[in-house]
């Protein structure tokens, strides 16, 4: 993508050449090479053969092109996952063995809690010792309560008991029995289960580190188990998660979620025009407007918002911040969100170093007093006691009130880019 920005003259060869970029890293991500050779030849065509709309030029066509075949590859729209608040939804887990099952049903529970369901988990796993044990502690970690039975070997019995058990929650995730392959009893009883149960939405949980053979596996459980739905696991370090998105595409079985990492908050809707805005460097903005809501009030978002264009955001709007990242989760995953920056590459020493940053400007402004927090131009007297207050030394409170002054200095002039300022407008009007 950034060839293409920095491309003077979008021509013939610029798109062949931004074509056989395109084939090496959906290749280098584990696409099929059929899937490959579509793409590329749809890109070329399009770019040089449609018509431009009125006021877009050709470079601008051709980032739109290679966006929308990319995002079609990986799904195209948003697949609806709707759940009725009003009744007892019922969601199975199904997968082979070691594809995280247990650990997405813990995930998907607080994702939907989050969400302002009351889900309740059942295991229904009696094939892998320890899976009860595990699910209730992951289950405590969720504060969602868990359902199961030790002596019971039948995972539907189970199952009954367990839905009546929390007929007063709108959400029960189940999780299913797993084998090491794709083996007859796996799907015999799956199939039982489905049949007793007559669930809302199957999902299969696949790992995303198999690449292509994320084909095999879903068309197999989505010919005999129903399923209707999947989790795509370990998106967040596999160089073969493109080919494990494309392959479920290829199945026509729809991705809902994505783990993006390991914490227990990592998981997320999958939108695959979100997804490769934020690969392509579009960001995204959405994504980031819903992840901020999960953890600040609306009115706070609104007001910080505004303060924050204004350029008149204190140390205190700082401190807030700061809170308010650690919740959200890594500064990566928060930066990749940004236009222009998801598809940077941003070096990972770079964003250790803020992460740094942060853990050591938090005590600093723990240490200072409400007025300083407002009135941020520190004598070195006060600078002295802060750094003794907070254990760390005199240079780095300055670089914090550098740090603050650059930020107030870089939102002024982001106001006056009017690009920027449609941006956060759009984005406060959107959280209030």
């Amino acid at each position: 993508m950034e060839r293409i920005r920095g491309s003077g003259v979008v021509d013939k060869a610029t798109v062949k050449e931004i074509v056989k970029e395109v084939q090496k890293t959906l290749i280098s991500a584990d696409v099929k090479i059929e899937q490959v050779f579509e793409i590329s030849k749809n890109i070329e065509e399009k770019a040089l053969s449609e018509r431009l709309p009125t006021g877009i030029s050709r470079k601008e066509h051709l980032l739109k092109v290679v966006y929308q075949e990319i995002a079609q590859l990986m799904g195209g729209d948003e697949a609806r996952f709707e759940l009725d608040p009003k009744k007892q939804n019922r969601i199975i887990l199904v997968g082979v063995q070691g594809s995280g099952k247990t650990t997405q049903a813990a995930k998907l529970a607080k994702y939907l809690t989050k969400k302002g369901f009351k889900p309740g988990l059942v295991c229904a796993d009696k094939f892998r010792p320890g899976a009860l044990d595990q699910l209730q502690q992951l289950g405590k970690e969720v504060n969602v309560p868990v359902y199961g039975e030790r002596d019971e070997k039948k995972p539907w019995d189970i199952t009954k008991r367990g839905l009546e058990h929390f007929k007063d929650r709108n959400v029960v995730v189940i999780d299913s029995e797993g084998r090491h392959s794709l083996d007859k009893d796996l799907m015999d009883e799956i199939e039982h289960l489905e049949r007793d149960i007559k669930p809302d939405y199957t999902l299969l949980v696949l790992d995303s580190t198999i690449g292509q053979q994320a084909e095999t596996q879903a068309r197999a459980f989505k010919e005999r188990a129903g399923v209707n739905g999947i989790i795509l696991t370990k998106l967040d370090g596999s160089a073969k998660g493109g080919g494990g998105i494309s392959a479920c595409a290829a199945a026509e079985a729809p991705v809902f979620f994505i783990g993006v990492g390991e914490r227990i908050s990592d998981l997320e809707r999958f939108d695959p025009k979100a997804f490769v805005g934020r690969l392509m460097g579009f960001g995204d903005v959405k994504g980031l407007l819903q992840k901020f809501e999960e953890h600040v009030e609306k009115d706070e978002a609104e007001d910080m918002t505004k303060r924050m264009m204004a350029g008149k955001f204190t140390l205190l709007d700082v401190y807030q911040q700061l809170e308010q990242v650690k919740k959200m989760g890594p500064l990566s995953k928060v930066a990749e969100m940004l236009p222009g920056i998801g598809g940077a590459k941003l070096p990972k020493d770079m964003l250790n170093v803020q992460e740094e940053k942060l853990k050591k400007f938090k005590p600093i402004l723990q240490s200072m007093t409400p007025y300083e927090l407002e009135n941020p131009k520190l004598s070195r007297a006060r600078v002295e006691r802060i750094a003794e207050g907070s254990g760390t030394k005199p240079e780095d409170v300055r670089a914090l009130i550098q740090q603050y002054n650059q930020m107030r200095s870089g939102f002024k002039k982001l106001r006056k880019d009017r690009r920027f300022a449609r941006m956060f407008r759009g984005m406060a009007d959107e959280v209030s």
